[in-house]
């Protein structure tokens, strides 16, 4: 009897699979400009099974004419917190797939908000995301305030140094928005910790570690960060690195993170010697050869006033690394915002070349985050998921705002 239901239970979900199969929509693309990662080529394509190809079925369901319109990939962002709060979250994730955002890695999270954020993702009509839970840091290194001084009743920066003895005895998100983690003892006794709450990422703080690698209000020294990526690695992890300078550019590159949320000085206020922010030119032809994603984040540096000596040094910086072929990738981290404000500033910064940046937002970025699959391209067998633009975007970046339609593997989004 019971090999007789479980036959009929496999037989029965094949039948659903395979009416699945033979009902799926088949759709021709026709007129359409479409993105090849150096220019825009007219061409007709195909979405069969939620994949694109351009072999044309024996079956077309429904043909729709894109009137020389152009068709991007869909962009991605590296670095969000803005869906750190649950409350908010269901408008972000709305604002972020307006925008055309498919692809979403949650910079640091507590489990509270990966609980709530995480059933809204990964449909046909909202973004994709993974996670990277709490930070590993020194202790009492970054973000320990960033998430103990809201979670200890005080949420206003400028009062945390005050504060700081009284917020310092309270580990309210210790184990959950961060780890302390300082010598390799420390790592391989919490190491099952991190692993059962399930990272799709690691998270780590490099923070000038060459000099202060290890002590308050930094993050990991390069032993142990080292020690890090090779624990995540043997568990199939990535390891993405906040830094501070070139040198911890050097020093990720050294010990393997497979990307750096932010580039060095990004958020400098203009004071003292650049130099200990550029890198140098064998680390950037390190970055070129293994393709290691490093996130922008420039906009950070002018979110309160404006400095121009800072915004000289963020062009020219900027410049190099898009000229250079640097695999840079575009992210958000700020609370209340999506990648907007950075692709604004970005746009500025590098004198309106939409080539470039276009290639950094639909291109990079998404495949970045989801290195396994077939997406940030317009190509045979990849997922059927683009943008569909009713203006140039190498000739205005921002043009990338005005979508006519958008599909997400095969799904129309009005």
């Amino acid at each position: 009897m019971k090999k007789i239901l479980f036959s009929t239970l496999v037989f029965c979900l094949f039948a659903q699979l395979l009416y699945a199969q033979t009902n799926a929509k088949t759709y021709e693309y026709r007129n359409g400009q479409w993105y090849t990662g150096l220019e825009f080529a007219s061409g007709t394509w195909y979405v069969v099974d939620g994949l694109l190809t351009q072999k044309a079925p024996a079956k077309v369901d429904s043909v729709i004419d894109l009137s020389g319109n152009w068709v991007v990939p869909p962009m991605g962002d590296a670095a969000s917190s803005s869906l750190f709060s649950g409350k908010s979250a269901p408008s972000m994730i709305k604002q972020y797939m307006d925008e055309g955002v498919f692809y979403i890695q949650v910079l640091i999270n507590t489990q509270e908000s990966r609980k709530d954020v995480q059933p809204a993702l990964n449909h046909s009509n909202t973004p994709d995301g993974i996670f990277t839970n709490g930070a590993l840091t020194c202790s009492y290194g970054e973000p320990f305030l960033e998430f103990e001084g809201p979670a200890q009743d005080v949420p206003n920066p400028a009062d945390w140094a005050k504060s700081y003895d009284t917020i310092k005895k309270g580990r309210k998100l210790y184990e959950n928005a961060y780890w302390f983690i300082d010598n390799k003892n420390a790592l391989n006794t919490n190491w099952a910790k991190i692993e059962a709450q399930k990272p799709d990422v690691i998270a780590i703080y490099l923070l000038d570690a060459a000099v202060n690698g290890g002590k308050e209000s930094k993050g990991l020294s390069e032993e142990v960060a080292k020690a890090v990526v090779k624990k995540a690695h043997k568990s199939n992890l990535k390891v993405w690195a906040r830094i501070e300078t070139a040198d911890d550019v050097r020093i990720g590159l050294k010990i393997g993170v497979d990307g750096f949320l932010n580039l060095p000085g990004h958020n400098w206020d203009g004071t003292g010697n650049a130099a200990r922010f550029e890198i140098s030119n064998d680390d950037l032809k390190k970055l070129i050869k293994k393709r290691t994603p490093i996130a922008t984040l420039l906009s950070h540096a002018q979110s309160t006033v404006s400095r121009p000596a800072v915004k000289e040094f963020q062009s020219k910086m900027l410049a190099r690394m898009l000229e250079s072929g640097v695999n840079l990738v575009i992210a958000s981290d700020d609370p209340q915002r999506t990648i907007r404000g950075e692709i604004n500033y970005l746009n500025a910064l590098s004198k309106q070349n939409g080539a470039y940046l276009i290639k950094v937002l639909c291109e990079n970025t998404p495949a970045a985050i989801f290195p396994n699959r077939k997406i940030g391209k317009i190509k045979e067998g990849y997922e059927a998921s683009f943008l569909v633009l009713n203006g140039d975007p190498f000739a205005n970046v921002l043009k990338i705002r005005a979508s006519a339609f958008k599909v997400k593997n095969g799904v129309v989004i009005k």
